[in-house]
């Protein structure tokens, strides 16, 4: 079967394009007419444009960065603290809140009766100083177990990591991350050197990957030691019980619910310390969902404040437009009426300024959307924050440029085409 020829383009068709056209070609030759004016008055919508681009994707980068952060230190993964959760009332009764605890048998319990558990990890953080052969720096050590590896996808890239014979034994051995390393051992392999930990030898038997930072957090700064070493050594008296946590982190499967999960987890401890229905508990149960959820939370209304604000550059700009606008119908009345006299309708000398407005703004709105993606490109390398202006706000920016004119340049445009041509023609 033959193919079907095009669909030609009828006489109406092209005329209308053709009227575009002249109408885009004259808008054309008046800005450059005034060139000067027409770049002065581009400068709000540039602005304008230039501010909220760069507002929007300011949001954006920091949802990304914030996101990025909650998921590099463990995606899918409940957190535990040893706190009552009083929600929204103004604090549960003193009996309640100084039940607040979280011991290592509660987390053995959640391992046992809680599904789609994949590792399990407490911790217990303690800012220490470490020295060996001269060098010196000081970090915040975590007391833990073999599952905070897999718990915050940190495992050792040299080396190994912490096991449970090492807990058991609350071995004196320790494993680095690469800030730590390198302040202490520069560019030397810290794998089987000896390290003093607040005055205490420890062997070093790992190296961290690699993590890098984010918002200021180094994920590198940091020393993993047993927690059994931890609570001997260190933290002394300082927790109410021998057996008590600071917090404790649950990864569940791929896949698994994470508010099930933490149904689960609440169900399990409310058991434990015999919460009646309705009674705070006096635990902390919160998901990464939950954290990325307030994240955005947050960061969407950051975002909203900054492009109101600079939408105030968009709206003077849009001011300027329709004053411009009035002007260049003022000084063209004579134009008009002749264009008029030779056929002109009132709906082509409508067209012919709302498009011209149109063109000022769409022009201004793409100086200034290719300053934000500069902008925004140098805060990127420079300050190691994202800001991506994509391909939906560059789109987004023009057309609501274009709107912006057709908005502002409205009035301007019916007033000149309801202009009487006698009487145009009769301006000086």
């Amino acid at each position: 079967m033959a193919s079907e020829a095009p669909a030609a383009i009828t006489p109406r068709k092209r005329s209308i394009l053709s009227g575009w056209g002249v109408n885009i070609a004259i808008a054309l030759t008046a800005l450059r007419t005034n060139l000067l004016r027409s770049v002065l008055t581009m400068l709000g919508v540039l602005i304008g444009v230039f501010a909220v681009t760069l507002a929007v994707a300011v949001g954006s980068g920091a949802e990304e960065t914030i996101t990025n952060a909650i998921n590099r230190f463990g995606s899918n993964m409940a957190i535990v603290l040893p706190r009552p959760d009083d929600g929204e009332e103004s604090g549960p009764p003193r009996r309640v809140r100084e039940r607040g605890r979280l011991t290592q048998r509660d987390l053995r319990a959640i391992e046992n009766e809680v599904s789609n558990i994949r590792a399990i990890a407490p911790q217990l953080l303690q800012p220490v100083d470490l020295v060996v052969a001269g060098s010196s720096t000081s970090t915040s050590a975590v007391g833990t177990t073999p599952g905070y590896g897999l718990v915050t996808t940190h495992p050792a890239d040299r080396g190994r990591y912490i096991t449970e014979s090492d807990v058991r034994s609350a071995a004196r051995v320790v494993v680095m991350g690469r800030t730590v390393a390198e302040d202490l051992f520069g560019g030397f392999d810290p794998v089987g050197e000896t390290v003093r930990v607040n005055g205490v030898p420890f062997s070093v038997i790992g190296l961290l990957e690699e993590k890098g930072s984010t918002l200021g957090d180094d994920s590198d700064d940091t020393l993993i030691m047993p927690i059994t070493t931890m609570r001997q050594r260190f933290t002394g008296d300082a927790l109410p019980g021998p057996d008590d946590l600071q917090v404790a982190f649950v990864a569940f499967n791929e896949g698994a619910s994470l508010s099930r999960g933490k149904d689960d987890i609440i169900a399990v401890l409310s058991d434990r310390y015999r919460v009646e229905e309705g009674e705070p508990t006096p635990f902390t149960v919160r998901t990464t969902e939950e954290f990325v959820e307030q994240s955005q939370f947050i960061t969407g209304i950051l975002q909203a404040v900054l492009v109101s604000i600079a939408s105030i550059s968009l709206l003077v700009g849009g001011i300027g437009i329709m004053n411009i606008m009035l002007v260049s119908v003022t000084e063209r009345t004579r134009e008009i009426g002749l264009r008029m006299a030779l056929g002109a309708r009132r709906a082509d000398i409508r067209n012919q300024f709302l498009v011209e407005a149109a063109v000022l703004c769409v022009l201004g709105g793409a100086v200034g959307l290719v300053l934000a993606w500069g902008a925004g490109a140098a805060l990127t390398a420079f300050a190691e924050f994202p800001v991506p202006v994509g391909i939906g706000t560059a789109l987004g920016a023009i057309a609501f440029s274009a709107f912006l004119g057709l908005l502002f340049g409205g009035y301007p445009a019916i007033r000149a085409s309801r202009l009487s041509p006698i009487e145009a023609l009769r301006t000086e």
